[in-house]
């Protein structure tokens, strides 16, 4: 099991502990600490596609710096306008912070031959790999 299923699966029972023992739901509290954006990777001889979701985030507020071997996307979350003056907040779950996710990649990528696309909320990134970092078959000699 990798350590980083091991820390999510400690932190769960961690909230579960918690809401036993105080009779409340620390769910929304304990939400903020995961990854923003979440991330998806798909891997292909060619390279690396990741799709993270960013709903409601305008394109123009996403930035996305790609190194040989890390990607960062960083950006800002702005809060929809509220309601009238005498209206104020009875439930407030999302979050309108600055945010900022670095993940490291599995090989070196060029970033020159990268791309971005976001649609619907999805930002899909094509991250091809450096030439001598493709998969290579060997021949076996039989001897």
């Amino acid at each position: 099991m990798s350590r980083t299923r091991t820390v999510w699966r400690e932190m769960n029972r961690l909230r579960q502990e918690l809401d036993q023992m105080t009779g409340g739901d620390w769910s929304p509290y304990l939400r903020r600490t995961a990854a923003f954006p979440a991330i998806n990777a798909f891997e292909s001889d060619k390279g690396l596609t990741l799709t993270a979701e960013l709903p409601g985030i305008d394109a123009s507020q996403i930035e996305v710096h790609v190194d040989k071997d890390s990607l960062t996307i960083a950006g800002q979350r702005t809060a929809a306008p509220s309601g009238t003056k005498d209206e104020s907040y009875v439930r407030r779950e999302r979050w309108f912070e600055p945010f900022r996710r670095t993940v490291e990649l599995p090989f070196d990528v060029d970033p020159d031959k990268c791309e971005a696309v976001y649609e619907k909320g999805v930002l899909t990134l094509k991250l091809q790999r450096v030439p001598e970092h493709e998969p290579k078959k060997l021949t076996i000699k039989a001897g």
